[in-house]
């Protein structure tokens, strides 16, 4: 540990010691922070350049509680527990150096934890699993009677009779031995939850499960040959990832911290969500590198989401990144619903709860908060608050102290609260998202939002999707001021842009989103739609569209503005105000 003087500022530095190849280098890790927090001023934590850290659970912070969205249901990790190779609590003004070194986890863990930080930086750093729980191979042989695959060395498994009749049908997949005791192992599981890469097409395709056949031959060297009298919908050259559902980790997770940056790092895979920012506020993702490493010959870096941002505020910047490789969306920006169970009038008090099995535990409010009541039907507000108190009830229900009498028309048991404060303005921009199955950007928030200058490669999904609901997911929420401009939308599906609020009516006096520009876009492919549900103020202008065409298609709209687009070859109003055309 020394001082280092740069531009009359002092800055603390301390090295995280390598311990050796093959070494669980989290105690070393550990000491390096618990150093840092006893320093009043900056600090600047270093690994080693270019070394390889290797962590396991055993030798991990270890902590409960930390309850995270979207992610585990409560029997998969019902106390929120983590296990975290860097666990930051109530630091400021650190930045940690990884000088390009390899983070490799062991097991199952959230490595990377911040909360209740301010001042965070996170740079050259690089993280990876040695055995990813999302499992591959490669078919390399089809004829009308089996399928022939090669297994990734990385994919451990081993092979099962089910069924019972003295043959292999099914593949376990396995983790890695544990620290502790070589024999045993951090987990086995079934998987049924595929997805088709095909590298002629450039395509990342979520697929029905296909199965292994009436049984499995192993050939030695990672080859399987799965038996299939009737036939298979496997492909010959196509890559075949598959895992099963539990999201019981993420990847990075910023907890009620501000003013956090994680820039020129690689997230080469993760366990569950990605980066997780939860109640935070200014959030930067720069220059990241969230794809495999080209030499461990892997095509999935993501087990969900590669980023999903929740509850948060002030301003969100993803800039200037590569997302490839996921199994869910590769941005997710929203805040939660929450549905009213019960109203006291006299008392001023509203019992709320986390309806969806996946978001639950958290503090959703604090003192001060303002929120609005959502009707269940049209997601229309109808009344503001401010919370004056609340207590967490039990892992679901929240009880609210309002500081404003609540209005006579609220409906307990159905319409919503969403928190207004926690919504923030987003910025992304000249990123590149490819092999998603899904969607590149879901971002429902109320702040102002310019989404600009990104590639979207061939998505399995809506490119955009812009939605809002008190019924599926509970991700809030309205959308006020939105431009999507300048981005190239390479061969999606239609439709490639999609404003839709779940809704029932189709009323255009009464829409969801309003002030959403398109501009300037450019599409190519053979089917491209852009299409907007409940939304006011919706302009499609100066696009170009592929020589194929494209359409716009627009249900209780009001205010809206299509022109000046290149091939675009039709316009489809369903119970919108044809005369705010222009």
């Amino acid at each position: 540990m020394w001082e280092d003087s740069t531009e009359g500022h002092s800055v603390t530095i301390v090295t995280v010691a390598h311990p050796g190849q093959g070494k669980d280098a989290g105690p070393e890790i550990r000491r390096a922070i618990e150093r840092a927090e006893k320093e009043e001023g900056a600090v600047t934590i270093r690994f080693e350049a270019g070394k390889v850290y290797e962590v396991w659970p055993e030798n991990a912070y270890y902590a409960k509680g930390y309850y995270i969205t979207n992610s585990a249901k409560k029997p998969e990790n019902p106390e929120g527990v983590r296990w975290s190779a860097i666990r930051m609590k109530d630091m400021k003004n650190v930045v940690i150096d990884g000088c390009g070194a390899l983070l490799l986890v062991h097991g199952v863990m959230t490595p990377i934890l911040i909360d209740g930080c301010q001042d965070i930086v996170i740079r050259n750093f690089n993280l990876d699993y040695a055995r990813p729980t999302v499992s591959e191979y490669t078919v390399t042989a089809k004829t009308d009677a089996y399928v022939r695959v090669k297994v990734h060395k990385d994919s451990l498994y081993r092979l099962q009779d089910a069924d019972g009749d003295g043959k292999p049908d099914t593949i376990l997949w396995q983790g890695e031995r544990t620290l502790a005791d070589g024999n045993a192992r951090y987990w086995e599981k079934e998987a049924y939850l595929l997805q088709e890469l095909d590298p002629d097409r450039g395509t990342l395709r979520r697929v029905a499960w296909y199965g292994y056949g009436s049984g499995i031959t192993d050939l030695g060297d990672n080859v399987l040959q799965m038996e299939f009298p009737e036939g298979s919908r496997y492909r010959e050259g196509c890559t075949y990832q598959m895992r099963d559902g539990m999201r019981n980790q993420v990847g990075t997770f910023i907890h009620r911290s501000k003013n956090v940056t994680l820039e020129d790092c690689g997230f080469h895979f993760m366990h569950g969500l990605g980066i997780v920012g939860q109640y935070s506020e200014n959030l930067t993702l720069r220059r990241l590198e969230c794809a495999p490493r080209p030499e461990t010959g892997r095509t999935c870096a993501s087990f969900a989401d590669f980023v999903q941002m929740s509850g948060c505020r002030g301003e969100i910047l993803i800039v200037d990144s590569h997302f490839s490789g996921a199994h869910d969306d590769t941005v997710n920006v929203h805040g939660t619903h929450l549905r009213i169970l019960e109203a006291d009038r006299a008392e001023r008090k509203l019992t709320v709860r986390f309806m969806h099995p996946e978001t639950w535990g958290f503090q959703a409010f604090e003192a001060g908060d303002e929120i609005e009541l959502i009707d269940r039907d049209d997601l229309i507000p109808y009344h503001r608050n401010t919370v004056k108190g609340w207590l967490r009830k039990d892992d679901t229900d929240i009880e609210l102290t309002l500081s404003e009498p609540l209005p006579e028309e609220i409906r307990a048991g159905g319409d919503a609260v969403e928190n207004i404060t926690w919504t923030p303005n987003v910025t992304i921009r000249n990123n590149l998202s490819e092999y998603v199955p899904t969607r590149g950007i879901l971002c429902t928030t109320r702040g102002k939002v310019v989404i600009e200058k990104n590639v979207f490669r061939k998505h399995g999904m809506a490119s955009i999707l812009l939605e809002d609901d008190a019924r599926g997911w509970f991700e809030s929420g309205l959308i006020r001021d939105m431009t999507i401009r300048d981005n190239l939308f390479e061969d999606g599906e239609a439709p490639q842009i999609h404003s839709n609020p779940q809704t029932v009516s189709a009323d255009p006096e009464k829409t969801v989103h309003s002030n959403i520009a398109v501009t300037g876009n450019k599409f190519t492919g053979q089917a491209v739609e852009i299409r907007a549900v409940g939304t006011k103020g919706f302009r499609v202008e100066d696009n170009i569209f592929p020589e194929a065409g494209g359409k716009v298609f627009l249900t209780g709209c009001n205010g809206f503005a299509v022109r000046n687009n290149v091939n675009q070859t039709g316009l489809c109003l369903q119970d919108s105000h044809t005369d705010s055309i222009s």
